[in-house]
């Protein structure tokens, strides 16, 4: 990885959930580690790019401090001038090299390799893992992500197509050019009836419209990739004193999702962990991985008592596909999460995911899921209410929520998130680093729960406002003043509106359901 790619073309860099402490967290406490509390804690990310990812968490988290480094220069120049420009204090990121990295005897609780692993020679890996060693704290968590084999053969094998490709070419646009043009050559040529390698051909071709540049130029065209088998990573890691302990998401970590005699021959055949995890990825030919280390004197306990769910706070980003879900038992309804979708006919089941997506963007601590779920039942009509109530049926939400967890239906945290706002009233606020994404970022904007989403222009405009100040009637007006100043337009009928009062009326409903979908997306913070 030279300086020269990553400045010549940066890397597009956003906030990446699975990598925040919080995550890491949560899988160390259920395996018996007791992880450092986020609300003061120091914070290493190595490739930080220009601090996209760890600079929300700093703006959050102001008692902790936060730490980042990177190769490319001009990535580093644009971090720091978002931390002038946004005043925070407690995060520095600077231009250095992994290799010569002082950390002037500074511990961490949790360091972060994002995107860099796989793609950085094999002195500056085994460097990755030392730092691990050396800097974390006695409890600390270490993420390391990186292209994962038996999956990643069949990506690597267009790599090599494409290096190949573009050898004759000397700029680095022409190469992206021509690796594009390769792919689409390959896949109109090469028949997908009955024939596994045009369908899979056909299916990168699809996925590779959604490839930025800068990620094919640095995914693809790299000088260094190298994807490993989880057996290598792990024996990588025990080298250097550390163990294996788990991934950000609970689900793919537990064998419960396959079927039951899938998981009877899983336990027959893996003698440890590390071959559990391995025969795992051989049956999802994985291709990426997300993996959690801590010190080896560690003894984990990977027994989940569901009992211990009781204090964790629960979300979900499952919605039902029926407005009103009936509760009844053994009426069948269905749930989406992302593009997928799930069917269930349990009570307990239904009444926990329209309880979690009744209350999102916030989490649930377990008391307040059993009282949100109690109140559900007490409205059905299978008289599930009284039962709900005892201890026992407690334990069975336990029970659930564990099941839920394991098929990624439900998410569990340690410790909530920044309180957000689910509605708003008042005059709604936002971080002033969110503020100034929406001005000066127009890839992303950060969510108060770590994920970046793309927004239009009128509501970048509308964030910029949300300082907390104005009510919705100075939102009005501060919206209709960056219009009639030419900052943006809008429009009726086709026409663009500057008369102040018609502008007004074509506003006012106009911000007001923006900012009630801000809210819904984790933008506004509780006042």
């Amino acid at each position: 990885m030279s300086t020269y790619s990553y400045d010549e073309i940066a890397y597009i860099s956003t906030s990446f959930p699975q990598t925040h402490p919080i995550k890491a967290a949560t899988i160390a406490r259920l395996f018996g580690v007791a992880a450092p509390d986020m609300e003061r804690c120091n914070v290493l990310e190595l490739g930080c790019a220009d601090g996209a990812n760890i600079l929300p968490m700093a703006q959050n988290y102001p008692n902790s401090t936060f730490v980042g480094i990177d190769l490319s220069i001009k990535q580093i120049e644009a971090g720091q001038k978002t931390i002038r420009e946004t005043g925070l204090s407690n995060i520095t990121i600077d231009h250095k090299n992994i290799l010569d990295f002082d950390r002037q005897g500074m511990q961490f609780d949790y360091i972060i390799v994002h995107g860099v692993y796989s793609w950085v020679p094999e002195v500056v890996r085994e460097r990755i893992l030392s730092l691990c060693r050396e800097a974390l704290t006695p409890n600390g968590v270490a993420y390391i992500s990186y292209n994962a084999l038996p999956g990643w053969h069949m990506r690597g094998m267009l790599r090599d197509m494409m290096l190949f490709h573009t050898v004759q070419f000397t700029e680095q646009t022409q190469k992206i050019a021509q690796s594009r043009a390769l792919l689409k050559f390959l896949s109109d040529s090469v028949p997908t009836d009955n024939n596994s390698y045009g369908q899979f051909l056909h299916g990168e071709l699809t996925r590779m419209t959604d490839w930025t540049d800068s990620y094919l130029r640095h995914e693809f065209l790299e000088e260094d990739n190298r994807a490993f088998y989880f057996h290598e990573f792990s024996a990588a890691a025990a080298k250097h004193d550390l163990q294996y302990l788990g991934e950000p998401e609970l689900s793919s970590v537990l064998p419960t999702n396959f079927a039951p005699e899938v998981q009877g021959t899983l336990y027959k055949i893996a003698r440890n962990i590390t071959a559990m995890e391995q025969y795992m990825d051989f049956l999802r030919n994985r291709t990426f991985r997300m993996t959690l280390l801590v010190k080896k004197e560690h003894k984990l306990n990977r027994s989940i008592n569901p009992i211990a769910l009781r204090e964790f706070w629960f979300g979900s980003a499952a919605r039902p596909l029926n407005e009103k879900v009936n509760l009844d038992a053994g009426v069948k309804e269905d749930f989406r999460i992302g593009k997928s979708s799930v069917t269930s006919d349990s009570t307990l089941v239904k009444a926990v995911i329209v309880a979690l997506h009744q209350a999102a963007p916030a989490h649930l601590h377990f008391k307040e899921v059993v009282t949100a779920v109690r109140e559900l039942l007490a409205i059905s009509t299978n008289g599930i209410r009284d039962r709900a109530q005892t201890e026992q049926e407690e334990t069975v939400l336990c029970d659930q929520l564990l099941v839920l967890l394991s098929r990624g239906m439900v998410e569990a945290i340690v410790r909530p998130h920044v309180p957000v706002a689910t509605s708003f009233v008042g005059k709604p606020i936002t971080s002033p680093l969110i503020r100034y994404q929406a001005l000066h970022h127009p890839s992303h904007v950060t969510t108060l729960r770590h994920s970046s989403i793309n927004v239009d222009t009128f509501a970048r405009h509308l964030i910029s406002l949300l300082d907390g100040t104005r009510d919705i009637d100075a939102l009005i007006q501060g919206m209709a003043e960056k219009v009639q100043s030419g900052v943006f337009s809008v429009h009726d009928d086709g026409q663009p509106i500057t008369d102040g009062a018609k502008l007004t009326t074509i506003l006012k409903p106009r911000v007001e359901l923006v900012t009630a979908h801000l809210a819904k997306l984790a933008l506004l913070q509780q006042p």
